[in-house]
């Protein structure tokens, strides 16, 4: 519920069952819900559960249950930080039906369905938990699968959830149907990526997902295949709108992006079936109902002689140093900072490249907003409302211009229609491009390798509720 890391989003989803999830083409579909409702006002949602529902130790779902996860998943959840502040309270009026109010419009069934937090579990478990969350023996859910062991840093083991019973519809992304054809699933932990793709050539593993390094390894194996996933990443660099920063200013900001060549950073990958344009997006082309071009032109310009100019105009002085900084647990971030810190050298300007683990990493950017330029960091490319991305937000540095920035969300979230959300995104997009609180690279997906006898995996995740291995 805390950590939205994709490890433990894939297990999740075997286990608990949302409300709503999103499909492959990333809209929300009823999952618990038979079907959810917004009020004229766009103030109040309700949901009517499907009837029938059991958790995998057969007691039946409830609206009591739906109530105490949906509140714990506030109170904690990552990905409700955006709904907090304007949630009024949740409510069953009767045991198949829950009431969320709002004291305003909020795209509420799209945050809660891109929200890997908002599984629903029995109302005793969530009253369980303590201050390391709810315990490991309370992990029961309404989910194709259920937790048979879990072992702390060695492997977790799902086995079939005889009590399941599955939502109407084919299975799309984490929504549908799932088969749960196989009896147990076992997930080994891992963490040196070499002896994962040695295990997985000999057979040890059927499916793993290697690193990028390793990409053209499995491609040339004929006893593997390759299933690219359906999210992704936008690797991006934030720019610094603290007053100690040159990226205060917006010609600087507007020079970091004539500057830096994002093909060629995408291109120094090396992996071109993974990656693509962001386009200066803050969703991947995929996500339709919130990818925009509106923002691409801007994004296109590469000038460095322009950008030369315009640093200068900035204030930038003769002999300052631009200071970059990153993480050491992703080796792409540092490289597209070497390629940054060269073009910058190539119009005069110095720049420093420190990297960090990510804890360091973060504490730096919150605790010492002075002491840095540019970091190089990923988001997701597929973000349930536009408040959620860091590509809108800004990575929350001050300065960042948040009373124009407020009116644009409040419009996406009291949207009527489909054609009112796109032009509301529209105008996010555009000002996004105007005040770059980042400059998006590119869009990163990850994949899998996977035995040929792994079978019905559509590469959501490494999630397999409807594979199955051929004899």
């Amino acid at each position: 519920m805390q950590n939205s890391n994709a490890g433990t989003s894939y297990l999740g989803h075997e286990i608990f069952e949302s409300l709503v999830a999103i499909d492959a083409n990333y809209q929300p579909q009823p999952v618990l819900a038979e079907s959810y409702k917004k009020g004229d006002d766009g103030l109040s949602y309700t949901f009517t559960l499907r009837k029938g529902v059991q958790f995998s130790d057969g007691s039946p779902l409830t609206a009591a249950d739906v109530v105490a996860s949906m509140r714990y998943w506030v109170e904690k959840g990552s990905y409700a930080g955006s709904l907090k502040p304007v949630l009024k309270e949740i409510t069953a009026p009767d045991e198949n039906t829950v009431l969320f109010s709002l004291k305003a419009p909020f795209n509420l069934v799209a945050l809660m369905a891109a929200s890997h937090g908002s599984g629903i579990r029995r109302a005793a478990d969530v009253a369980a938990a303590g201050a390391t969350g709810i315990p490991q023996d309370h992990a029961i859910g309404t989910g194709p699968y259920k937790l048979k062991s879990w072992t702390a840093g060695q492997e977790i083991v799902l086995e079939r959830n005889d009590k399941y019973k599955p939502p109407t519809g084919e299975s799309s992304g984490y929504a549908g149907a799932k088969g749960a054809y196989l009896d147990t699933i076992t997930y080994k932990v891992i963490a040196d990526r070499d002896a994962a793709f040695n295990s997985l050539q000999t057979g040890l593993l059927d499916i793993s997902e290697p690193s990028y390094d390793q990409y053209d390894q499995v491609k040339q194996n004929p006893n593997l295949k390759i299933g690219v996933e359906g999210a992704a990443n936008i690797q991006y660099v934030a720019l610094n709108h603290n007053s100690g920063s040159i990226f205060s200013k917006p010609e600087a900001r507007d020079a970091m992006n004539m500057l830096v060549d994002k093909k060629a950073i995408m291109e120094s990958q090396g992996v071109p079936d993974l990656t693509l344009p962001s386009n200066g997006a803050f969703a991947t082309q995929t996500n339709k109902a919130m990818y925009s071009e509106a923002g691409k032109a801007k994004w296109d310009q590469h000038d460095p002689e322009k950008a030369k100019q315009l640093f200068a105009a900035a204030g930038l002085r003769p002999g300052q140093t631009i200071r970059m900084i990153t993480t050491d647990e992703f080796p792409q971030f540092k490289d597209a900072l070497v390629i940054i810190q060269d073009s910058l050298k190539k119009i005069g300007i110095n720049a420093t490249v420190e990297s960090y683990d990510f804890a360091t990493l973060i504490g730096r950017k919150n605790n010492q907003p002075n002491s840095w330029d540019v970091l190089a960091l990923m988001d997701d490319a597929n973000p349930p409302v536009p408040s959620y991305s860091d590509n809108v937000q800004g990575m929350d540095n001050m300065g960042y211009p948040r009373d124009k920035l407020a009116p644009l969300l409040t419009a996406y979230n009291a949207a009527q229609t489909p054609e009112e959300q796109k032009q509301a995104i529209d105008k996010i997009q555009e000002f996004t491009s105007e005040n770059l609180p980042t400059l998006t690279l590119y869009n990163a997906r990850s994949y899998v390798a996977y035995n040929p006898k792994v079978q019905g995996y559509d590469g959501w995740g490494l999630e397999f509720a409807n594979a199955w291995l051929a004899r």
